[in-house]
């Protein structure tokens, strides 16, 4: 009998090798329209995952939500069921010398969140796949899109490390960016750090692609038209890069 993921509720003959981490479930509805041979998994606790083809290659796409915790659940149940290659997509807060509208490819991650630690990171930098950077690398050097790849750094609390929606937070948020800054961390996210750590630990590739949305300075966001565009392009470099990767 086939073993079944325990949250995402889904059995070996339905994962791929290659997966795309996605947080906001809808996307996976706006990327499965550029996959063929669509199969929708049932889904459990908003745990969205269907798996397709994209240029010969099976691709599981699978969303977590926001946070940590649950991108590693996702992470390990997959990797259980044989997933090799995992890409983390989506928004990220950009420190400078960022610009909105850039995509950013995680290299290394500082992880300051509680699941890096479960884990087994005592507080060393997260390295990202080198074969699956390289792939990311020669997709977008390919394009006409701005880019570059380096440090990312992933916290639990958004709204005490990341964004200070109260005046009385807004030093410690400061105090954050400035510490990061001389790290060379270039943009923070809630999962990039976790995503790397796990997937060391079940010796299986990893990475980040994402989008600089909010700057952490000026707190000025993309707006939904120019998020849309940008998401579309997120969608194909992510689909290109993993289905060049190789799974061994």
């Amino acid at each position: 009998m086939s073993e079944q993921a325990w949250y995402i509720g889904c059995d070996q003959s339905e994962v791929a090798e290659r997966v795309i981490l996605i947080g906001d479930p809808e996307r996976v509805i706006r990327l499965a329209l550029l996959l063929t041979d669509v199969h929708w998994i049932t889904e459990n606790r908003g745990l969205r995952t269907i798996t397709g083809t994209y240029k010969g290659q099976r691709v599981t796409v699978s969303a977590f939500g926001m946070g940590a915790p649950i991108a590693a659940i996702v992470l390990h149940e997959l990797a259980h069921l044989g997933a090799k290659v995992f890409l983390r997509i989506g928004t990220a807060m950009a420190l400078p010398p960022v610009v909105l509208g850039e995509y950013l490819i995680g290299v290394d991650a500082v992880g300051n969140d509680g699941t890096s630690k479960a884990y087994g990171n005592t507080g060393e930098l997260a390295a990202a796949n080198t074969t699956l950077v390289t792939a990311l690398e020669e997709t977008l050097a390919a394009t006409r899109w701005p880019w570059r790849k380096g440090r990312f750094a992933s916290f639990d609390g958004f709204y005490r490390d990341m964004f200070a929606l109260e005046p009385q937070v807004a030093e410690r948020v400061a105090t954050l960016r400035e510490s990061m800054t001389k790290q060379g961390v270039l943009v923070m996210d809630m999962e990039s750090a976790a995503i790397f750590t796990v997937a060391k630990a079940l010796q299986v590739k990893a990475s980040s692609l994402c989008v600089a949305t909010v700057d952490n300075v000026t707190r000025r966001k993309l707006d939904s038209d120019e998020m849309a565009r940008l998401e579309s392009q997120l969608f194909h470099l992510a689909l290109d890069a993993v289905s060049r990767t190789a799974t061994d």
